[in-house]
């Protein structure tokens, strides 16, 4: 087992995709941190006007409702500032980038499959390992393993940005709160979950370009289009919660969910505790991984 992880290490290394989706992945990850710090920063900034008198030409209703909002406000703030809503944003800054980044692990994880058959070695690979079973797993620790690095680079990223950003505001870093720790553990979980999704999308689209593109598109256009079709249904026909909660059953939602980035998005709805997300990723893994080993199992390779 240790040669085949060694091997599949080898292969991996000599193709250009591994540094190209790393790259991906670092940029993906700057943006995201530039934009969940630029949001943090917001929400923990006490506006002016919130020391400000109502204007006087406002009418008696108007100088009540200006008072209102400036209470709301000021609440609204200091939430942001306590114990659980430093957390909250420590946590979201400490797994930026998580959308793009399993997309990217997905992907490479794609290629330990379907580069056997792009290149023709799959025949050689099991003549030299008749148990089709050992490649696969193979091929699983070390997707798993690549996901690992993929997630401590980008978290490293994270940390230490995110301790600069929160030192320069004058907040602590939270990194000592079980809620920020959980998240990035959390993250780490979802990552490997995610290079198990794509070793079973390889094996059952063998087509490098077909696999990758089908993948990609689904992940990406294929998540925001459902979430617009359970928008919509919410909106017009169906105005239950649990309309606005079958988000977590998508899976790059369900991995939002698990490190409670989700609920945010859908504008505070009430979702399920996060170990269901964690769950639904599981199953979802542990399905693709079976049948992926199952097919590959019978498949002729030929």
């Amino acid at each position: 087992m240790i040669r085949l992880i060694r091997s599949e290490l080898l292969k991996l290394r000599t193709t250009h995709m591994w540094w190209i989706l790393l790259l991906c992945s670092l940029v993906f990850t700057g943006l995201a941190l530039l934009f969940n710090t630029a949001q943090a920063h917001q929400e923990l900034h006490m506006p002016g006007w919130l020391n400000q008198q109502p204007p006087p030409e406002l009418s008696q209703e108007d100088q009540a409702q200006f008072l209102a909002d400036q209470q709301a406000e000021r609440a609204r703030v200091l939430a942001a500032r306590s114990a659980a809503g430093l957390a909250r944003h420590a946590a979201n800054i400490y797994t930026s980038g998580q959308f793009f980044g399993l997309l990217m692990v997905m992907l490479l994880a794609i290629l330990l499959i379907t580069n056997e058959y792009y290149h023709q070695t799959a025949t050689a690979t099991f003549l030299a390992t008749p148990k089709r079973t050992k490649v696969i797993v193979a091929k699983l620790i070390t997707g798993a393993a690549m996901a690992v690095a993929f997630w401590l680079i980008a978290t490293a990223i994270d940390l230490v940005v995110g301790v600069i950003f929160f030192a320069d505001e004058g907040y602590t870093n939270s990194l000592g709160n079980w809620a920020a720790q959980q998240a990035m553990l959390l993250n780490l979980l979802v990552y490997v979950l995610w290079a198990i999704f794509g070793v079973g999308v390889g094996v059952l689209l063998r087509s490098q370009i077909g696999a990758t593109v089908t993948a990609a598109v689904l992940y990406t256009v294929g998540t925001y289009a459902a979430m617009a079709v359970l928008t919509l249904i919410h909106e017009f026909l169906i105005k239950k919660d649990w309309v606005m909660q079958a988000a977590v059953y998508i899976p790059p939602l369900a991995s939002e969910h698990v490190i409670g980035t989700l609920s945010g998005q859908l504008g505070g709805t009430h979702l399920p505790a996060r170990w269901v997300g964690v769950v639904i990723l599981v199953g979802y893994a542990v399905v693709l991984g079976t049948i992926g080993t199952l097919i590959t199992r019978k498949r002729d390779i030929a």
